[in-house]
């Protein structure tokens, strides 16, 4: 499968500046595509899945993530239609330049070198912060001239590092609030051969009693050990629905469900439909967009 490479086959980034910026619909989001530039986006309303190199991650209104080159991804449907992201792109010149001001090599390595692109969770006054200095790179992309758009947007930006991902653990979300053990976990559980495995698989991820896991699982997620692997097996099941033809039975256990009516049952109480009514629902919406 060709994946767009945005910055080479298409010009995003202004060339003046070495910024993007967009205010984006769910229906306006891109399809499967990398890049050649960094990218912050932040979540500002709704929810929706991101397929991102080759995992899945549930996002929610007020998540910040930072996309590097070579990250690969995309969104998809999660309850409804009201998704909306606002993102700022920057060039590779203009990441060095942020990075030689701020002078943190090791913070900034941790961030590029990280499996999967780094998400932190802001609160709502954090997040309108974070939207009004978005909105403002836009605004001044407009209204004035490239210099002054440039030494504001590395200010912003910069600031954006600081304030949100220098505490980044690697995997998180709740700005560091979780265990950093935890933090690893769940972005092990984020790969499906590991939710295959189940709860055993998280047991010996884990490497501690199943009494404190569902302790500190009810504790950090309100949710249990089991709850949240169906859950992220639901999510691959809806990508595996709307990105595949495979037939229903071969989703359900590829994604670890081996009880046909189990995954029937879970998948209905999730998304308030079966996976083939689902399936239909979503393939005429794409070609309505089309």
């Amino acid at each position: 499968m060709h994946i767009p490479v945005y910055g080479e086959e298409h010009t995003f980034l202004d060339k003046e500046t070495g910024l993007l910026y967009r205010n984006s619909s769910f229906r306006e989001t891109a399809s499967l595509h990398t890049h050649n530039f960094f990218e912050f986006f932040i979540v500002v309303e709704g929810t929706a899945l991101h397929m991102v190199n080759g995992t899945i991650v549930t996002l929610e209104k007020g998540d910040l993530v930072f996309i590097r080159p070579r990250d690969t991804h995309t969104y998809e449907f999660y309850y409804s239609e009201d998704f909306r992201i606002i993102n700022v792109g920057f060039s590779r010149s203009l990441f060095r330049a942020i990075g030689a001001f701020l002078n943190r090599d090791e913070e900034m390595g941790r961030l590029t070198g990280a499996a999967l692109p780094p998400c932190v969770r802001t609160d709502s006054r954090a997040g309108r912060r974070v939207i009004r200095a978005f909105k403002e790179i836009g605004a001044r992309m407009e209204r004035d001239n490239p210099l002054q758009t440039m030494l504001h947007a590395r200010c912003d930006l910069a600031a954006v590092f600081v304030d949100y991902f220098f505490c980044y653990s690697g995997g998180g979300q709740e700005g560091g609030r979780r265990p950093v053990w935890l933090e690893r976990l769940l972005l092990e559980m984020d790969r499906i051969e590991n939710l295959q495995g189940g709860l055993p698989r998280m047991l010996e991820l884990a490497a501690c009693s199943q009494n404190h896991l569902c302790r500190v699982f009810q504790e950090a997620l309100q949710t249990t050990p089991t709850g949240y692997i169906n859950d992220k097996r639901l999510e691959y099941a809806v990508y595996f629905l709307t990105q595949s033809e495979e037939e229903i039975l071969e989703i359900s256990e590829r994604c670890g469900f081996h009880n046909l009516s189990h995954f029937y049952h879970l998948f209905q109480r999730k998304y308030h439909s079966s996976p083939a009514k689902f399936r239909r629902q979503q393939t005429s919406r794409t070609e309505k967009n089309r």
